[in-house]
């Protein structure tokens, strides 16, 4: 027995859709939109990945008192550097994922997506602290017949 006896002779093949899925995946979390406001479309970029992909984004928030305080976070940024920040996010995670060096990545934005809706911390509601609070989660575990 050798000590090549643990390899396995074949090959392994990702198809271009689960590659464009991937990445389509990573865009969205970049962006922070729906993954169905993301496409993209693959191609040979000189032996890397290249990636053109149309993002679109929701429209910005109306000025209010609310979007004046506090720091700026990545919702607030200037669209081109939002776009900036996110081409190297989804070079670097993509190629993570895939395993592939991401060559050249355009990026079209467009208009009519919708934001990822977050949960605020300070709106949740631990089901633990809830059930403690209501003590049902007690009463039901004492109901059982023996």
């Amino acid at each position: 027995m050798t000590t090549q006896a643990h390899t396995r002779q074949g090959h392994t093949r990702i198809e271009q859709a689960a590659l464009r899925h991937a990445l389509e995946a990573v865009a969205s979390g970049a962006f922070r939109v729906r993954p169905e406001d993301v496409s993209a479309t693959l191609q040979d970029d000189a032996g890397k990945l290249g990636v053109d992909l149309l993002v679109r984004l929701p429209p910005p928030p109306l000025p209010g008192p609310s979007a004046l305080q506090g720091p700026p976070g990545q919702g607030q940024l200037p669209v081109l550097e939002r776009a900036s920040i996110a081409r190297l996010r989804i070079s670097s995670l993509g190629q993570q994922i895939t395993g592939l060096q991401c060559g050249r990545i355009n990026i079209r934005l467009g208009a009519g997506g919708r934001a990822v809706r977050e949960d605020r911390v300070d709106q949740r509601v631990d089901q633990s602290d809830r059930s403690d609070r209501s003590g049902r989660s007690d009463r039901r575990l004492d109901r059982r017949k023996p």
